[in-house]
């Protein structure tokens, strides 16, 4: 089964065995290819003292370095940094599922100055999953623009079954067990969703983290999970896990043997890991248009493009604010939704 043979080791638990990942290498042969490696951001020509003394802009990921999103904030970072003719740092903010780092964008002067790295989890399922609500996913927040998508991946071990269809044939009374990264997580709401389109018998487990529940999976403890591409790529490369389906509208260009739940009759299974940049509500328009602008003419360059394929991320196309805004709307409303029927609540 073809696939981009990069992976986020962040994902994956150090003691279950993997093939060894060359994550790190290949967002560090992007940046090197920026000119970028050692700042992880970028400066202005050397000899223009009035860009230089600018104040950086801060993009802020609600999460812990080496993941994903990290990567991901990385490579924009770098790229907007040479066009905007100023300093762009990465700030790490993690805790409480994202919503530590995300709130501290909400509150921050809407200067333009500090953004947000934000995704599915912090800008349309966190705001409906914890009580109270810590912010509001469309109001507090200027939509800058739309990176791209990772796809949720349904896998199995790699001795279960080898069709949706047999995974869903009942075997006695026993529920179909399925792990998840946390209560209210991607995971566990789109489990819900597959639950409720396929009327399966689920019981949920919930883990601290993916790897722990990865490892369980490996050796069949679990019935199944969902879970990115770029998380389960090694598992299933070495055979160890194998995937039934991807929640994508289209399947994916990472995994393209997968069908989609839509062409095995259940289009309602849909879920794409979005990311996106955010500012703070208020900032002007003029700045939400001239970062949106560098945003993508970040996306385009084919260094970035790359390091993101090595992410297992599919750029999208280019957007401008509004756009993006009404999609984050549509997102929040219906993972509300889903979040309602869950009754799934935290504090």
């Amino acid at each position: 089964m073809p696939f981009l043979r990069m992976f986020d080791t962040a994902m994956i638990h150090r003691t279950t065995p993997r093939p060894t990942s060359r994550f790190s290498r290949g967002v560090l042969t992007c940046l090197l290819g920026l000119g970028l490696y050692g700042t992880l951001a970028t400066t202005a020509s050397a000899n223009d003292k009035q860009t230089a003394a600018l104040r950086p802009i801060s993009i802020i990921v609600a999460g812990p370095a080496g993941g994903a999103t990290d990567g991901v904030a990385r490579l924009i970072a770098a790229r907007m940094g040479v066009t905007l003719g100023q300093d762009v740092i990465v700030d790490n903010k993690a805790g409480a599922g994202g919503v530590i780092g995300t709130k501290f964008v909400a509150q921050a002067r809407p200067d333009g100055h500090t953004l947000l790295l934000g995704h599915i989890a912090t800008n349309a399922i966190a705001p409906a999953v914890h009580t109270p609500r810590p912010y509001d996913p469309v109001a507090d927040f200027e939509s800058i623009g739309f990176i791209g998508s990772t796809a949720s991946v349904l896998v199995v071990p790699g001795k279960g079954p080898t069709t949706l269809k047999a995974l869903l044939t009942p075997h006695g009374d026993a529920p179909i067990s399925y792990g998840s990264t946390g209560i209210g997580g991607t995971a566990h709401l789109l489990g819900h969703v597959f639950g409720q389109a396929t009327a399966a018998p689920l019981l949920h487990v919930p883990y601290r983290g993916s790897p722990p529940a990865l490892q369980d999976l490996v050796g069949a403890r679990i019935s199944m999970m969902f879970a990115t591409a770029g998380a389960v790529a090694p598992y299933l490369e070495s055979g160890m896990l194998k995937p039934l389906a991807v929640a994508s509208n289209k399947r994916s260009r990472f995994l393209p043997d997968v069908p989609t739940f839509k062409e095995l009759n259940y289009p309602n299974v849909v879920q794409e890991g979005w990311f996106g940049l955010f500012s703070a509500a208020g900032t002007p328009t003029e700045t939400v248009r001239k970062l949106n602008q560098h945003l993508n003419t970040a996306l385009s360059d084919p260094a970035v493009r790359k390091g993101l394929e090595q992410l297992f991320v599919e750029v999208g196309a280019p957007a401008g604010p509004e756009n993006f805004r009404t999609f984050v709307q549509k997102e929040a409303a219906h993972w509300a939704g889903v979040v309602a029927s869950s009754g799934v609540k935290t504090e």
